[in-house]
């Protein structure tokens, strides 16, 4: 990613100008799914003029907008072309076959597999593909293609080889662009790459600016997160514009992890009331495991510091999130079981809890340097570095979380009281 960062410039500063209109973009394949690139515009609606000014103004914004480099589309612009087509009574008048002039145009300018070849040591038939390579036009210009016309030559049933350029016709015609669809909707698609940054905040600036520069001429509605939905003010077309790519994955991921780190949780939680019978201690173990994700998030901002890029915060460091939760409640409940039974034994409240965590920090400690350790190869890792770091300094914090704040907190009150 540094590398691509560094080159980038000057590949594009040098290279750009060499082929008018060139696209010249670094690339990495993404470490989860497969997408376009990290963000991904999709603009639906039926009404092309409509779609083609909002793709060339939202590509305009994409590229201005801070963090976003390789900004292009998968939209085809429409080119000029030239049509062959064959003038079939002249060519009937002049007893030349269709398909001999027709066989000799795709010989010239196509090829076609005239032949198969057989062969004992291949278990298939070998084509033969055959194509006239000194008249292969390489230009576009309409005199280049009467000049090679004017060089080949088609038999008629008398022998005499006739001109092809008396025979074809040669049409100047506009293709138009592909038209690409998705989910039976009618789409086109602008694609962008981050440059050492995070998706998110690019994507929030250039979303603002797509809604200060389209309101004067569309009426617009959000849906959902980021998506927005857009109703041409002149022709009530709708329109939507929808962010997909890279960021759209790591933003599902995190919403899934989410919801799996809070049903964590709350199981957890149940599942100490059911033990203890006591909602006080089960909110104290839970809230020595969630002051673990202070470390988590320290330790990230500290690596982000430390290294030469960026570090992010990613779907591994979520996991990470979820796999700390056992191991904190863990350190806790050993403290708080070993307490209650001093206590039962007659030790007092206070020289229990002390004790307690007197005698268990050596296991807290090492079961934390064992993690640590076993980590450490993970954190410059581009896939699972968010999931080392996390389980460090996460581990970290959770040893000073049910060293330090577990005792104070049940040393207060009457929540350990037998």
């Amino acid at each position: 990613e540094l590398m691509v960062h560094r080159i980038r410039p000057i590949l594009q500063s040098n290279c750009s100008n060499m082929v008018e209109n060139s696209s010249i973009k670094l690339v990495e394949e993404p470490a989860g799914p497969p997408v376009l690139a990290d963000i991904v515009v999709e603009l639906y609606g039926n009404n092309y003029e409509i779609l083609n000014s909002l793709n060339a103004t939202i590509r305009d914004i994409l590229s201005q907008t801070k963090g976003l480099v390789d900004v292009d589309t998968l939209e085809d612009e429409p080119y000029e072309i030239f049509k062959l087509k064959v003038n079939t009574k002249r060519a009937l008048a002049m007893g030349v076959d269709l398909k001999v002039l027709n066989d000799t145009l795709y010989l010239a300018y196509e090829g076609m597999v005239i032949e198969a070849q057989n062969r004992d040591d291949y278990p298939w038939q070998v084509p033969l593909f055959l194509r006239l390579e000194n008249h292969k036009p390489s230009g576009d210009s309409k005199e280049e293609l009467e000049n090679l016309l004017a060089s080949l030559f088609v038999p008629n049933a008398q022998g005499a080889f006739i001109p092809m350029i008396e025979l074809v016709n040669i049409e100047p015609s506009i293709q138009e662009g592909a038209i690409f669809s998705k989910n039976l909707q009618n789409m086109q698609t602008i694609t962008a790459q981050t440059d050492l940054v995070s998706q998110v905040y690019p994507l929030i600036d250039a979303r603002r600016a797509i809604m200060e520069r389209l309101e004067s001429e569309f009426e617009i509605t959000t849906q959902g997160l980021f998506n927005l939905n857009l109703i041409h003010k002149e022709t009530k077309e709708p329109i939507k514009l929808v962010w997909d790519g890279e960021m759209k994955v790591t933003l599902d991921t995190f919403a899934d992890l989410g919801s799996a780190f809070i049903t964590a949780l709350v199981i957890i939680f149940f599942l100490m009331v059911i033990y203890y019978k006591s909602f006080a201690l089960s909110g104290i173990i839970l809230m020595g495991s969630f002051l673990s994700i202070i470390g988590v998030i320290l330790g990230h901002w500290v690596m982000d510091l430390a290294v030469s890029g960026t570090f992010f915060v990613t779907a591994t460091s979520m996991i990470g999130f979820i796999a700390l939760m056992g191991i904190n409640s863990r350190n806790s409940l050993l403290i708080i079981d070993f307490a209650k039974s001093l206590m039962q034994e007659g030790m007092s409240k206070k020289d229990a809890i002390a004790h307690a965590a007197a005698t268990r920090a050596k296991p807290i400690f090492l079961t934390v340097i064992t993690v640590v350790l076993a980590s450490a190869m993970l954190t410059l890792d581009p896939v699972f570095g968010g999931l080392g770091v996390s389980l460090i300094f996460g581990s970290l914090a959770s040893m000073v979380a049910s060293l330090v704040f577990v005792p104070v907190l049940l040393d207060m009150g009457k929540i350990m009281d037998i």
